[in-house]
């Protein structure tokens, strides 16, 4: 496989850009920032070759200049605005362009290079909206009404109805996958996200020696990142996976203490607690309650790949990659 990634120098696009080279496939990384030097330093330890094409998802010539690589048989689409309410507010026209007419500029684009197997639109599980993620049970799709109020899920879930249609018109092979809540190694402040994970706020409370405080005890469908790339390969080699959306989540809810927990159990100088007292918490968990976790079922019905469900391995794994790229997130 050589697979063109957009925003493939940033957080879930650099898990799928390892994920390809490592088992030896090749990967085009297209993105308006440059490949930070230590995500070089891992891929180029790896057998897989990769090139890294700046561009902007927003102006055709430039996607279409990617696909000019040449040999692309398949697309993920990664680029996104992860949006916070502030620029929602003042560029909500940013938002639309990454987030939609990129999309766009990406089919249009694949249809025209030709030999494109399939494209993966990678989208949210913020498409649901944030009432429609309360209460209990699991998310199943097509069962769960989409009710997004934010722009950036009002985006991913036309981002599908998008996918969808232009895949019909332009006979491309066109997936969408909703993604739980993200955390592992490579995220990074691209200026692309809004919402940094508090998993990421916790892992850089500890390298920088600071305690982390949480405003409450949370517990929810957290997925590593390691593990979503794994299991977007999967659903690209698969034949016909049956449907055109589908979760990508963990089968087993965690929490951020219990990162923090191991966290200190791998540097016993570090604190982390709750917020007591009328304390400020320091770590942003974005919301004031769990939502609801996103059903693998599908995935694993359709294709046969079920996600990992043990987290203290992920976390394990996790540290070991802090301890050799640690550096990544140095300013």
């Amino acid at each position: 496989m050589r697979a063109l990634i957009a925003g493939g120098c940033g957080f879930v696009g650099l898990n799928i850009a390892e994920a390809l080279l490592r088992r030896g496939d090749g990967a085009v990384l297209f993105d308006a920032n440059p490949l930070n030097s230590e995500a070089a330093r891992a891929f180029d330890a790896l057998p897989g070759d990769y090139v890294v094409c700046q561009g902007d998802v927003r102006d055709p010539g430039s996607v279409a200049a990617a696909f000019a690589e040449g040999n692309i048989d398949a697309v993920f689409y990664g680029a996104a605005m992860t949006s916070g309410p502030e620029r929602e507010r003042d560029a909500p026209d940013q938002v639309l362009a990454v987030n939609l007419s990129g999309l766009i500029n990406a089919l249009k684009a694949a249809a025209a290079a030709g030999g494109v197997r399939r494209v993966i639109n990678i989208s949210s599980g913020s498409a649901y909206g944030r009432h429609r993620m309360e209460g209990a049970g699991a998310v199943v799709e097509d069962e769960t009404p989409s009710e997004p109020e934010s722009l950036y899920g009002i985006t991913k879930h036309a981002s599908e109805a998008v996918g969808r249609r232009l895949g019909d018109l332009l006979s491309i092979d066109v997936r969408s996958v909703r993604l739980a809540a993200v955390y592992g190694p490579w995220e990074i402040d691209s200026g692309a996200r809004d919402t940094l994970s508090p998993m990421m706020q916790a892992a850089l409370a500890a390298m920088e020696g600071e305690a982390a405080v949480l405003p409450r005890r949370d517990s929810q469908d957290w997925v590593y990142s390691r593990d979503v790339a794994t299991a977007l390969l999967a659903l690209m080699d698969a034949g016909d996976p049956g449907h055109d959306l589908y979760h990508i989540s963990s089968g087993t809810p965690c929490g951020v203490i219990d990162w923090c927990a191991v966290l200190a159990r791998h540097d016993p100088k570090f604190n982390y607690g709750l917020a007591e007292g009328g304390a400020p918490a320091t770590i942003n968990l974005h919301s004031d309650s769990d939502r609801r976790p996103l059903s693998g079922g599908r995935l694993t019905a359709d294709i046969g790949h079920t996600l990992p469900n043990d987290p203290e391995a992920a976390f394990k794994d996790f540290l070991d990659w802090m301890a050799q790229y640690g550096a990544f997130w140095k300013k």
